[in-house]
C-alpha cells in the first residue's frame, strides 16, 4: 500500500484536519488531501468526511487509522530495532530537560556525545512544563524534584538543592539573615513557573520541621537564570537551585545564607519510557551520569 498516503491520513486523524496535518508534515493542504483522496480510491471507502467546518474521520476511518497508527509504529520500531544491530550508536535521540538545567548541565554532555557517536542525531527539547515521554516521542527526559510511580523506569543520576543567596552589596546594606523569619525584613526576588504563573512558595527546615513561607516581591521573574541575575545585580535575596549559582558562590558574586536551614537535597533522575532503550540511550544515559558525579 501507499505508505506515504497511509502517513498523511495517521497525521489527519492525529491532528484533527488537513491544514494541522501538512504543517506537521511539512508539505501544502493540497498534498495530504489528495493523498487521503488516494487512499479512499484505492480501498473503495470514504476514511474522512470533510464539510466546510469540520473534518472527521468516518467509522472505517476509525477502524483504519487505529491499525495504521499501530502499524506505522512497528515500523519505527524496526527501523530503531535495525539499527540497533550495528556495532556503534546510531539514529535519532530526542532528550526533554527543564530550560536551565538542559542548558547548564546536559548541553554540554550533549556537545561531547555528538563528537562521540557522529552518526546519532539528537533533537533537545528544553522545556519547564510537563513532558509526557511516551506520547510525545521522547526517548530520554531529565527529571528533578521526587517522582511519582508511573510506567517510566527512573535512575538516579544526582542530586540538588535550594539555596538562598545574595550579593555581598546586598547584603553589606541589608544585613545577613540568620533565621527564615527575618526575609519579611528583606527584598525577595520572586519566581513563577513559566506559562503557568503559579508562583514559588519557600520551604525551609528548622529544628527538623518542614515550613513552607511566602514573601512579597518588588521583582518577579519566570527564568532561573534571571533569577540568579537579580542577585547579582542587588535586587535582593533570591531561592534557587546550587547548579545555578554554583561558578557565583566560587567567585563571590553571590553568598550563600541560612545554609543551617536548607531542606534536603532531591533526586535528579534520568527517566525513559521504556525497559529496552536504544543503544543511543544507554551510551548517553552513561556519559550524563558520569558528569553529574564528579
Amino acid at each position: 500500500m501507499d505508505l506515504a498516503a497511509i502517513n498523511a491520513f495517521v497525521s489527519v486523524g492525529d491532528k484533527g484536519g488537513f491544514r494541522a496535518a501538512a504543517d506537521a508534515l511539512g508539505v501544502t493542504s493540497a498534498a495530504v488531501s489528495k493523498a487521503v483522496s488516494r487512499l479512499e480510491a484505492q480501498l473503495g471507502v470514504m476514511l474522512v468526511a470533510r464539510t466546510t467546518r469540520v473534518v472527521r474521520l468516518t467509522s472505517a476511518g476509525e477502524i483504519f487509522h487505529a491499525r495504521c497508527k499501530g502499524i506505522l509504529a512497528d515500523l519505527d520500531l524496526a527501523g530503531k530495532e535495525a539499527a540497533e544491530s550495528s556495532e556503534f550508536p546510531l539514529g535519532r535521540l530526542v532528550i526533554s530537560a527543564s530550560r536551565a538545567f538542559g542548558r547548564l548541565r546536559v548541553l554540554p554532555v550533549i556537545a561531547e556525545f555528538v563528537k562521540q557517536y557522529s552518526q546519532v542525531e539528537v533533537e533537545v527539547r528544553l522545556s519547564d512544563r510537563p513532558v509526557d515521554l511516551v506520547a510525545e516521542g521522547v526517548d530520554l527526559a531529565i527529571r528533578i524534584g521526587h517522582l511519582p510511580d508511573s510506567r517510566l523506569i527512573a535512575t538516579r543520576v544526582g542530586q540538588t538543592r535550594y539555596v538562598v543567596c545574595g550579593s555581598p552589596e546586598y547584603l553589606a546594606k541589608a544585613g545577613v539573615p540568620r533565621h527564615p523569619d527575618e526575609l519579611y525584613q528583606h527584598y525577595m526576588v520572586g519566581y513563577v513557573a513559566p506559562d503557568t504563573a503559579v508562583r514559588f512558595v519557600y520551604h525551609f527546615q528548622d529544628d527538623g520541621i518542614a515550613r513552607t513561607m511566602s514573601f512579597p516581591s518588588r521583582v518577579t521573574v519566570d527564568d532561573g537564570e534571571a533569577l540568579v541575575v537579580a542577585g547579582i545585580k542587588s535586587v535582593g535575596l533570591v531561592m534557587v537551585n546550587d547548579y545555578l549559582v554554583e561558578p557565583h558562590l566560587k567567585d563571590g558574586s553571590l553568598v550563600r545564607v541560612l545554609c543551617e536551614f536548607e531542606m534536603p537535597q532531591v533526586p535528579i533522575s534520568i527517566v525513559l519510557p521504556n525497559r529496552n532503550p536504544l543503544s543511543a540511550v544507554r551510551a548517553f544515559s552513561a556519559m550524563l551520569s558520569r558528569h553529574l558525579a564528579r
